[in-house]
């Protein structure tokens, strides 16, 4: 398994991150993992909504398959998602309010068995770093 926090500030109000984070027209504006959508793009992710994306880690394409489990505007949002080889993904963002605006926590969780030993660890930096990029550009568009 491999697991990955990343948080970030924003100036931002809760809602303002909620309007980007829960409209998948809007992911490749901030998602730098994001390499496009198949099938039909949802407008919005509520519970329940289903779609597929393509990523790209580790300079690997995949495609997930995801599933909205969580959609609490304008904090939580919740995907768990099926990816080649077996692999299951979560993640899951919490936006929390501050006084200067928002506190963002992004959570990416990878299980499978193409992710034993030493490959957990690189998923994991790769996916920490892509994490962080993603947040920062994500803080820059709501601010």
């Amino acid at each position: 398994m491999a697991k990955v926090t990343v948080e970030a500030d924003a100036k931002a109000d809760p809602q303002r991150i909620w309007e980007v984070l829960s409209t998948p027209s809007r992911v490749p504006e901030w998602n730098t993992m994001h390499e496009g959508f198949t099938g039909d793009v949802p407008a919005t992710l509520d519970e329940g909504t289903t779609y597929k994306q393509k990523v790209k880690l580790m300079g690997m394409p995949a495609e997930m398959a995801w599933r909205v489990t969580t959609a609490a505007a304008p904090g939580r949002l919740e995907q768990n998602g099926d990816g080649p080889m077996g692999v299951k993904a979560k993640n899951l963002f919490v936006v929390e309010p501050t006084d200067g605006g928002s506190h963002i926590t992004y959570e990416m969780e990878f299980i499978g068995p193409a992710l034993k030993g030493p490959m957990a660890g690189m998923l994991e930096k790769q996916a920490g770093t892509a994490g962080q990029q993603a947040l920062a550009k994500l803080v820059a568009l709501v601010e």
